[in-house]
Parts: C-alpha cells; structure tokens; sequence
C-alpha cells in the first residue's frame, strides 16, 4: 500500500513521501466521507488519521515542531469526532451479530438499535462540519505546505 524504505533513499526523504502519500490519500477519503458517511468511509478516514497521527510522531525530529504539535492536535480531534460514528457503527454490528440476537428480547434490540442510529445521526452532524470546513479552507494543502517546506 505505501513505499517501502529501500536502500538508496535517505529517511527525511522517505518520510516527506509517505506523509505526502498519507495527505493525498486523506484529502480523497475526507471528500469520499463528507459525499457517503457510510461505515466503511467512516472507518478508513478513522484509520487514515490514525496512520498520519503515527508517522507524525515517528518522523517528529525531521519535521518543523511548531506545525506538528498543530496538526496532531488537529488530527486527533478529527479522530474523537470520528469514534463518535465509529462507536455507534460498532453497536450496530454488534447487535446483529448470532450470538448477540438471542440474548436480547427482539423489542429492546429495536430500542437499541434506534438509539444507536440517533446518535450516530447526532455524532454525524459534527463530522461533516469539520470534514467541509477542512475541505474549504483546504487545510490539507496547509498541512502540506508547513509539514514538507
């Protein structure tokens, strides 16, 4: 999925080219989300983060700190606003499951079911204003800019 570090190549340049690859592919899941916020796109964008959040740490001594320590934070606000979608995602497939089915009378699945989906609904609502506001203000290219300058 992403390049391998070979021998010819030095780290910062290794790192430069995995964050660009990491932002590249954010900027597509953000706008893929913010179009359909459906449970694979909701999972991918949270992964993404994930991903970046870690390379940023990692690759944190060949990149400008000040710009870092401002897109981690940013990043992991994106990530609390999307394990509020991903939480109910979860309890939803949960409640699906065989082994789960049986234990619950069918009545308070339902309740359960339609609490979940009001709060995903509700969690949602958030997401999307960030994801746009991202999108708008083309906070990415920024990220980009002050990240690989």
């Amino acid at each position: 999925m992403y390049e391998q570090l070979n021998h010819n190549q030095d780290l910062a340049g290794y790192s430069a080219s995995l964050i660009e690859t990491l932002l590249r592919d954010m900027a597509f899941l953000i706008q893929k989300t913010v179009n359909k916020p459906d449970v694979t796109n909701v999972h991918d964008l949270r992964r993404l983060c994930l991903r970046l959040r870690h390379a940023l740490r990692l690759f944190g001594k060949l990149l400008p700190g000040k710009a870092r320590r401002k897109i981690q934070k940013r990043l992991r606000e994106l990530q609390d606003l999307l394990a509020g979608v991903r939480s109910c995602d979860l309890g939803l497939e949960i409640l699906k499951l065989d082994s789960i089915a049986p234990a619950a009378p069918v009545r308070e699945q339902r309740k359960i079911a339609a609490a979940l989906a009001l709060e995903r609904k509700r969690s949602l609502r958030p997401l999307r204003l960030r994801l746009r506001k991202m999108q708008r203000s083309d906070a990415l290219q920024r990220w980009r800019t002050r990240l690989l300058t």
